[in-house]
C-alpha cells in the first residue's frame, strides 16, 4: 500500500511466521499483534474518512466503527482517520480494488466519469424529497453493488446529504427571474441551469463561498441549507427555496480481499454496523437539514417551497438531465432510472 494481500492468520504461526503476517497487514493500514496467540487479537483496520470530525458524516462512520467494534467479539478493532489524512477520495477507489486500503469514504457522484451509473445521484430534479432520494437509492443499489464488485469492491452503506436548495437576493418565482444575475456554478448541472435561466456563471470554489457572498460576486446560488450556515448566505442572500434540487449521497466502502479474509464474527459485525449506519445516516442528513434551515430563519432568511410555475419547468429540465444521461450510461444505468420512475410508491 510475505505477501501484502494476505490477511488471514494462520493457525498455529511461528514467532517467523507471525511477524511476517505482522508486516502484510501493515501495507493495507491495518496492523495485528499476538500478545499470547495470534487468535486472541484483535485485526486493527483504518478508515479513510473524507470529512471532519464535526461533520454529521464522519461521526456517523465513527459510531459505525465503534459498533462493529463491540460487537466483533474481540476479532476487530476499525479506527476512523478523518478529514482524508490517511489518503485523498479520489484515491480511494482504486486503493480498495488494489486491496492497499481497508475501507474508505467516498463522494459517489464524482465518481461519475469513471463509473457513469455514479452520475445518477446528483442528476437534477429527479428527486423531491429525501423519501424520493431513498428510494432512488433502492433501485441503484444493486447495479452499484455489482459495479464495484468486479473492481474487488464491496458497499458496505450510503448515506446522503442535505438536498440543493435555491439561495437568491430577491424571491424567485419562475426561472427567467434569475436572468442577468450572477449564479454560482460549481458542476454541469448548475452550468446548464445558469446558461437556460439566461443568468451569468460565475465559478466560486467552496472555501471563498462567504468572502463571495459578503463582497456581492453571487446573486444566486443552488446549494445546500448546510452550506448556506456554513458560508453565512444571510449576509446578502435572504431568500432559500427548498427545492430539492438533487439529494447526493456518500457511500462507505471496502475492499473484498480484506473483507474475505476476516474471521467470521468479524465480517458479520461489519455488516450489521453498516445496516445500522445507513439507518442513522439518512435520519441524521434531515436533521441536519432542519436545524441548517432553523438557524437560516433566525437570520432572516424567507424559506419556501418552489412555486407551481418553478417546479414546472424544473421537471422539464429534470427530464432534458435524465434523457442526456442514459444515452451515455448505457443499458444497465438507464433501466435502474426507469425502474425508479415506474416502480409504485409506497
Amino acid at each position: 500500500m510475505a505477501d501484502r494481500n494476505t490477511y488471514a492468520t494462520p493457525a498455529h504461526p511461528s514467532r517467523r511466521d507471525a511477524l511476517l503476517q505482522l508486516g502484510a497487514l501493515a501495507g493495507a493500514g491495518l496492523t495485528a499483534s499476538w500478545p499470547h496467540q495470534a487468535l486472541a487479537a484483535p485485526v486493527q483496520l483504518k478508515i479513510a474518512g473524507a470529512y471532519t470530525d464535526a461533520l454529521f458524516h464522519t461521526q456517523n462512520l465513527q459510531q459505525f466503527a465503534r459498533e462493529a467494534n463491540q460487537s466483533s467479539q474481540g476479532a476487530l478493532q476499525l479506527e476512523v482517520v478523518s478529514n482524508s489524512k490517511l489518503m485523498p477520495m479520489n484515491e480511494v477507489l482504486p486503493a480498495l480494488s488494489k486491496g492497499e486500503l481497508a475501507i474508505g469514504e467516498i463522494f459517489m457522484s464524482n465518481f461519475s466519469k469513471q463509473y457513469p451509473l455514479f452520475a445518477i445521484d446528483s442528476l437534477p430534479f429527479i428527486v423531491h424529497s429525501f423519501d424520493d432520494a431513498r428510494r432512488l437509492w433502492e433501485h441503484t443499489r444493486a447495479p452499484t453493488e455489482a459495479l464495484l464488485k468486479k473492481q474487488g469492491i464491496r458497499v458496505l452503506y450510503a448515506a446522503p446529504w442535505p438536498g440543493q436548495g435555491l439561495f437568491a437576493r430577491n424571491a424567485i418565482g419562475k426561472l427567467d427571474d434569475v436572468k442577468g444575475q450572477k449564479f454560482r456554478v460549481n458542476n454541469d448541472a448548475t452550468k446548464y441551469i445558469a446558461e437556460v435561466a439566461g443568468a451569468t456563471p460565475v465559478d466560486i470554489p467552496a472555501n471563498n463561498l462567504a468572502k463571495a457572498i459578503q463582497a456581492g460576486q453571487i446573486d444566486v446560488m443552488v446549494t445546500s441549507s448546510t452550506t448556506g450556515v456554513d458560508s453565512q448566505s444571510w449576509n446578502a442572500m435572504g431568500v432559500f427555496i427548498d427545492m430539492r434540487a438533487w439529494i447526493p449521497k456518500n457511500i462507505i466502502c471496502m475492499s473484498e480481499q480484506v473483507f474475505g479474509k476476516l474471521p467470521e464474527a468479524a465480517r458479520t459485525a461489519l455488516d450489521n454496523a453498516a445496516r445500522q449506519a445507513e439507518v442513522r445516516g439518512w435520519q441524521l442528513a434531515k436533521d441536519a437539514d432542519n436545524a441548517a434551515q432553523k438557524v437560516l430563519a433566525e437570520r432572516g432568511t424567507k424559506i419556501s417551497g418552489p412555486t407551481y410555475e418553478l417546479r414546472h419547468k424544473l421537471d422539464q429540465l429534470g427530464e432534458r438531465f435524465a434523457r442526456d444521461w442514459s444515452g451515455k450510461a448505457g443499458v444497465e444505468s438507464a433501466n435502474a432510472l426507469l425502474s425508479y420512475y415506474f416502480a409504485k410508491k409506497p
